[in-house]
């Protein structure tokens, strides 16, 4: 699957989805635009007066449905309201600021969360099929649970996207185990938990450096054989940092085609940057979407 074949599966019906805060043009633009190309019905949780001289101002004659609250902190709780009790089945972030957004979705009474962890994944294209880089957005220096964690929910997600048996590739500085390189450690341990069946449907390898988790010639060259060398689905980075400089250098250099959501609660949440351009906003807003259409 790819964003094209994503896209068309979601226009067989049009999905709900909560918008919280949409108080900045960017956000009500790529919200038009999704609704105009036949996916969404949107509504929009947040202040009534910003949210009307936005849409009169940026997209005259759009008219999505209006949730007023008072407050960013109401709005958070409203939104994640709305899919709690099925009102509306995706999540998007606007102008809220993160924590009190992850805040309202974490509460223990009220919130939306399902795994263990909240954890950002990019999902980009290459060679004309969906591959995921995990995390470079959510957990600053993973521990070896929280990998596991972050691992687990993106495993989730690419069966979602119509990847029925993932291939994930644990990453590290090398491909083999250097007791003065902990991420090879933590590599080595998830490899072997999937070894023993301890993640569903899926093949994980590790540790792994990049060149030969998607490169196969790369792989044979250091003598590594199997399904998951060179052909990962699931890139599992060691940390934010190595995530992030990646994610933007696939982004950025790279110029593939991608788009990012924070997984862990009952839906993926839709987090835009402002630095995205139109076609990435897009694509998350897709993947927000994604196992409803």
């Amino acid at each position: 699957m790819n964003f094209a074949t994503l896209e068309t599966r979601l226009q067989s019906q049009k999905i709900p989805l909560a918008i919280c805060l949409p108080e900045d043009p960017e956000t009500v633009l790529a919200a038009r635009e999704a609704t105009d190309l036949g996916y969404v019905d949107c509504l929009f949780v947040g202040r009534e007066a910003p949210m009307r001289e936005l849409l009169h101002r940026v997209t005259p004659g759009f008219t999505p449905r209006l949730v007023p609250v008072q407050s960013e902190e109401e709005a958070a709780a409203r939104a994640v309201e709305l899919v709690r009790t099925g009102a509306a089945r995706a999540l998007m972030k606007g102008s809220v600021s993160t924590p009190v957004l992850l805040k309202a979705i974490l509460h223990k009474e009220t919130g939306i969360r399902q795994g263990n962890v909240l954890s950002h994944v990019l999902v980009y294209e290459w060679q004309g099929s969906f591959r995921l880089l995990t995390d470079g957005g959510m957990i600053p220096h993973p521990t070896l649970e929280e990998k596991h964690d972050i691992l687990v929910n993106a495993v989730g997600f690419a069966r979602r996207l119509g990847i029925a048996r993932p291939k994930v590739a644990v990453l590290s500085a090398v491909e083999t185990v250097s007791f003065k390189m902990p991420s090879s450690v933590d590599a080595a341990v998830l490899a072997r938990m999937g070894e023993r069946g301890q993640f569903k449907d899926c093949l994980v390898d590790g540790p792994l450096a990049l060149d030969n988790a998607v490169c196969e010639e790369s792989a044979h060259h250091k003598g590594l054989h199997g399904e998951v060398p060179g052909h990962a689905d699931i890139l599992v980075v060691p940390d934010i940092d190595t995530g992030n400089v990646l994610g933007k250098s696939i982004l950025y250099f790279g110029g593939l085609p991608a788009g990012g959501v924070v997984l862990g609660a009952t839906v993926p949440v839709i987090m835009l940057s402002r630095s995205d351009d139109r076609q990435t906003r897009l694509n998350s807003i897709k993947l927000g979407l994604a196992g409803w259409g």
